[in-house]
């Protein structure tokens, strides 16, 4: 009797367990550098868009500083937050290509594993509470226009 209860419990247990872990897709660090690549791609080619037409919207800037905040979080073992806020930044990007009447490539479309990622993801505002409770200093676009946009993950 002992013996088939012991089991039941088991099997109820590793049902529990499996059922968490799809509900919430546990992200590792080679994901969360494939992603954070991905998204620094499309901000350098949003960079050299804003660079050739000089429109300057603000976006470019609210951009940089959330993949600067994930590879923080990446470089931190936070992989979950890094590659929300790279999600973000990507999310910018593409809205600044778009207001510059550019093309958008391949590195601004979400793949299916992507949206699902982004699904647990937090709303923009809390996201940008988070980025601007590390950092409150904006980043003008104006700014971003000669050298480096310091986003790289090696």
């Amino acid at each position: 009797m002992m013996t088939i209860k012991s089991l039941l419990i088991a099997c109820t247990l590793l049902f529990v367990s499996f059922a968490y872990t799809e509900a919430a897709p546990a992200v590792d660090k080679a994901k969360a550098r494939i992603i954070l690549m991905k998204t620094n791609r499309a901000l350098g080619v949003a960079h050299m868009t804003v660079k050739r037409t000089k429109k300057f919207t603000g976006k470019l800037g609210r951009a940089v500083k959330h993949a600067r905040f994930a590879k923080k979080q990446y470089l931190a073992g936070n992989y979950d937050k890094s590659i929300y806020h790279s999600f973000y930044a990507r999310k910018l990007a593409t809205e600044v290509m778009k207001e510059n009447n550019a093309k958008t490539g391949s590195d601004n479309i979400f793949s299916a594993e992507e949206n699902t990622l982004m699904s647990s993801s937090p709303s923009d505002d809390d996201l940008t509470k988070e980025v601007n409770t590390d950092n409150p200093a904006d980043i003008k676009d104006e700014d971003l226009m000669n050298g480096n946009l310091e986003v790289d993950v090696l």
